[in-house]
């Protein structure tokens, strides 16, 4: 017996309508190459029905309308069947793999310049301490100590009745550009009470130092062409990475394959750059001229309106420690060097799925 003239449908390559082929042996199911999440819903319903309406009558051969396998068997009302509004609104899974590559590409890009950039220009590379202990044995009673504020700061005197000011131990932390004292404005002001020069909170290394202050200014020369070096990698860093951030949108844009690879390759050289940078920083410690208080290296720690005379002695009991800038900086480097792999892969992906296809 026939089945009813209602469920014939002609097969053809532009039918859109979902319909099922069912024979004794084979369940034949055609797809369109978009499926939606709600469609799948709608999807496994279908073939239920199918098969149930396969078992009631005994077709070879059952061509179907979506519309009718897609009633409730209860109610055999149409609610199974999605609306044209939720199909039009529903979240559509097919979204190209290489779109997801080319946001997590961007999103690493922008962690990577932020960290790199936060790295260069804060001023938190390194800290310089004193270690009380051994500025108590190296003074040896040639000159009068007087520790304040807790002990984080020493008054060096004379050790007669003048009580003459020498010079004023400090903790101070420093970066690529500047060296800062690390005290509050309430702390300089109550040390201004003893004796302590009035100065400003942070001094640029290109500057030259502050007037009056010669604490600040002697620095060895093994130091200062390390510092030197170090800030013309950074400044060679960061005109790399704004160079690539306009190379690479303007890449991503216009669909432009050789300037996404040649971003991949400006953040390879930035990453360079910074590596030299933090390099000098961590190494520019270790090596010293002890010839004389003038190269010695630094008189960072040292605020002294004599000029650091006397306190040669005491040099050796500062601590240098490095500290977070300079773990963001290596951290922007790692970033960097990731992040110029997947451009370069996003060149790859580019030549073969073109960016408006992707989205599209």
């Amino acid at each position: 017996m026939p089945p009813n003239e209602e469920l014939y449908r002609s097969i053809s390559p532009t039918n859109k309508t979902l319909s099922i082929i069912s024979t004794s042996e084979y369940l034949i199911i055609p797809f369109t190459t978009s499926i939606t999440i709600q469609s799948l819903r709608y999807f496994f319903q279908f073939v239920k029905n199918a098969i149930k309406l396969k078992h009631q009558q005994e077709y070879d051969l059952l061509i179907v309308d979506c519309d009718t396998l897609m009633e409730n068997p209860e109610t055999e009302e149409p609610g199974w069947m999605p609306s044209s509004t939720e199909d039009e609104s529903g979240w559509n899974c097919s979204v190209h793999p290489s779109v997801f590559f080319l946001l997590g590409t961007l999103v690493l890009t922008m962690f990577a310049t932020g960290m790199l950039c936060a790295a260069i220009m804060t001023d938190h590379w390194e800290e310089v301490t004193w270690d009380r202990t051994a500025l108590e044995q190296l003074a040896n009673s040639s000159v009068k100590l007087r520790f304040l504020l807790d002990g984080i700061v020493a008054r060096v005197s004379t050790n007669d009745e003048r009580d003459k000011i020498i010079a004023f131990f400090v903790p101070m932390h420093g970066g690529i550009w500047t060296l800062c004292v690390s005290l509050t404005e309430e702390e300089i002001s109550l040390l201004g009470r003893v004796g302590f020069p009035s100065v400003q909170p942070c001094v640029n290394y290109l500057s030259g130092g502050i007037d009056g202050v010669k604490g600040y200014e002697p620095r060895g020369d093994w130091q200062h062409r390390m510092q030197n070096l170090s800030i013309s990698c950074a400044l060679v860093c960061l005109i790399i990475l704004g160079s690539a951030a306009l190379v690479g949108a303007f890449g991503v844009f216009q669909h432009q394959i050789s300037a996404v690879l040649v971003t991949g390759v400006m953040y390879l050289l930035a990453g360079s750059f910074a590596l030299f940078t933090l390099t000098i920083i961590h190494f520019k410690r270790l090596h010293s001229k002890p010839t004389g208080m003038d190269s010695d290296g630094s008189a960072d720690g040292v605020v002294s309106p004599m000029g650091g005379r006397g306190v040669h002695d005491l040099l050796p009991a500062r601590i240098f420690t490095t500290s977070w800038s300079l773990d963001l900086g290596w951290g922007g480097v790692m970033l960097c060097v990731m992040t110029s792999v997947l451009w370069i892969l996003l060149s790859k992906i580019m030549r073969f799925n073109p960016i408006s296809s992707m989205i599209n």
